[in-house]
This record gives structure tokens, C-alpha cells and sequence, in this order.
């Protein structure tokens, strides 16, 4: 008796669950997006995409979804669509179940804007991929400039390919070079705060422009380039702190273990 109550008890759930869901099913399909709702995540640090521009995106007639059944709408291809936009780095849409649609926006995050030889300008993100520059923002980072000539066309690269162990790593060595050189950089507060310029000379080495001290900064290449910063901040700490950072005139870092500088 107690095993069949049981399985009466089973089925009636079950029955009840099925009927719920159903109804559930039947209710969203009548709820149609009434709103649209946008959050842009890390505005406060980079202006590159704006609640409105996601919004106007989001409101051509091609892309038009409020009034339309939720059930119609797809995520998806919502979030692809916004990803299409380089200065995105995430995109996530989702909808209440009152017919709202959430789009949550993270913007890529520049770290150095290359200026290369021919003039051209545009932003490389912490995780190399290449964002255009902006008519309605600039993004007060490092600059690179100089003898800067890219393997690759602007208005078809999105990443830099900096795998060794691919085909094209031999062609991308200085733009990855110099990506590496700048990474470091923007991670470290410090050299964040002190270098405001790497200029890439003829010879494809790095020179480094300060924004305190009237010196320049013979960098050379990427070899051993942390033990170069080590060596630097040493002398500036244990040198120019004592003798005055307007003292010389260079001080190059390209000979293993050797701060050489040059008096103005």
C-alpha cells in the first residue's frame, strides 16, 4: 500500500511539473520585449563604446527587437553581432522574464597606440588584439612610434599573432616585440607612470622616452629586457636620486649588466 502512495505521489508530481512547465512555456511565448537595458561595465576607465551607441546598434530595423516575442529574439546572435564592434571585448544579452533585454558590455583596454611609419594610428589591447582609434575618445596610454612596419593589413587583422611555433611568428617578431615590451610596461605601476614613449629606431632597437628626467633611454632589443628595467630602476633610485635626474643626457642599457650614461 505504502509503495503504491508513493507512486501515486511520484506521478501527481510529476503531472503537476509537466503542467507548471507548460504553462510557463505557454506564458512566455506571449511576453514580448518591452524595454532594453545596457550596461557598460568598465566605463568609468574607457569611453570607446557607450550605452548609446549599443542602443542605436541595437535599434536599426535590421536589429530591432523590442516589441517582438521573447522567444523570437536570439542571444546569441545578438552578442556576435556587438563583438563585431573591436573595442569589445564581451558581450553578454540576456532576457528577464518580464520581457526585458540585458546587454552587458566590457570594453577592450588599451595599452599602447602605435604610430607607424606611414602615419597610420591605432590602439593594441592587453591581450594583442588591434582596436581602431576613436573620433569621440583617446585613451591616454604609452606611444609607440618610429621605424614601425607591420606584416599585416590594418583593416583586416584583429590579433597579432605572437605564437612562436606558428608560420608567421619570424614576420610578427618586432610588432611582438614590442607588444611584449609595452605588456611589461602597463603591468608594472612604475615604468607605467615613468615611460610615456618607445620609439623604434632604424636599427629596430627600442629607445625609451621618460616623463621625468631629461634623459633618453638607449633600450636596444627585447633580450633580457627585465633584467634591463631591473638595472635601470636601480640607478635611478641609487644614481639620479642622488645626483639629480637631469644630470645626463643618455643612459644606455643595451650591454649586459652595464648602465652607461652619457652627461649633457
Amino acid at each position: 500500500m505504502k509503495k503504491i502512495k508513493n507512486i501515486l505521489i511520484w506521478i501527481f508530481m510529476i503531472a503537476y511539473l509537466a503542467a507548471s512547465m507548460s504553462f510557463v512555456a505557454k506564458k512566455r511565448q506571449s511576453v514580448v520585449c518591452n524595454s532594453l537595458h545596457v550596461t557598460i561595465i568598465d566605463s568609468s576607465r574607457n569611453q570607446f563604446v557607450t550605452q548609446a551607441d549599443i542602443i542605436q546598434f541595437l535599434r536599426q530595423p535590421e536589429m530591432y527587437i523590442v516589441g517582438n516575442p521573447i522567444t523570437s529574439i536570439n542571444t546569441k546572435k545578438l552578442e556576435e553581432e556587438i563583438l563585431n564592434n573591436h573595442s569589445v571585448k564581451n558581450a553578454e544579452v540576456f532576457v528577464s522574464v518580464n520581457g526585458e533585454i540585458n546587454v552587458e558590455v566590457t570594453q577592450r583596454k588599451p595599452i599602447v597606440r602605435i604610430i607607424n611609419k606611414k602615419g597610420e594610428s591605432y590602439y593594441i589591447d592587453q591581450e594583442g588584439a588591434i582596436m581602431p582609434l576613436s573620433a569621440k575618445y583617446a585613451s591616454h596610454v604609452l606611444i609607440a612610434n618610429g621605424h614601425i612596419v607591420e606584416p599585416f593589413e590594418l583593416n583586416r587583422a584583429q590579433k597579432i599573432n605572437c605564437d612562436i611555433n606558428s608560420e608567421e611568428f619570424e614576420k610578427n617578431r618586432m610588432i611582438c616585440d614590442l607588444f611584449k615590451l609595452c605588456q611589461f610596461i602597463d603591468e608594472h605601476e612604475f615604468w607605467k607612470a615613468q615611460i610615456e614613449q618607445v620609439y623604434v629606431n632604424d636599427e629596430m632597437e627600442f629607445e625609451l622616452i621618460p616623463r621625468v628626467g631629461a634623459h633618453q633611454i638607449f633600450f636596444g632589443d627585447i633580450d633580457n629586457y627585465q633584467e634591463k628595467f631591473r638595472n635601470l630602476e636601480a640607478f635611478y633610485h641609487q644614481g639620479l636620486n642622488n645626483v639629480g635626474w637631469n644630470k645626463y643626457d643618455k643612459i644606455n642599457l643595451k650591454y649586459e649588466n652595464q648602465v652607461i650614461c652619457t652627461k649633457r
